[in-house]
């Protein structure tokens, strides 16, 4: 990505540590996936616990890139006003 846009010079790094906050925001994206998951697989579908670890374990794993783009997406949108 481009520090700079080529034709109107916006700044697109913040001051350092602006992104931390959008940690928090990963953890609740992630933990909210993993209790939908948990409610799916366990108490919708009935599969046995190890098995519903195992499944969360590996869409935690999946997903969690997806979790630090929409993280930071979301994080810079609460505080970016066009």
């Amino acid at each position: 990505m481009n520090n700079r846009c080529p034709e109107c010079d916006y700044k697109f790094e913040r001051e350092t540590g602006f992104f931390f906050g959008a940690m928090f925001v990963s953890y609740a994206l992630a933990a909210g996936q993993m209790i939908v998951s948990l409610a799916l697989f366990w108490y919708l579908i009935g599969l046995t616990p190890l098995i519903v670890f195992i499944i969360i374990a590996i869409l935690a794993a999946l997903l969690s890139s997806l979790n630090f783009r929409l993280s930071r997406a979301i994080w810079i949108y609460l505080f970016y006003r066009d």
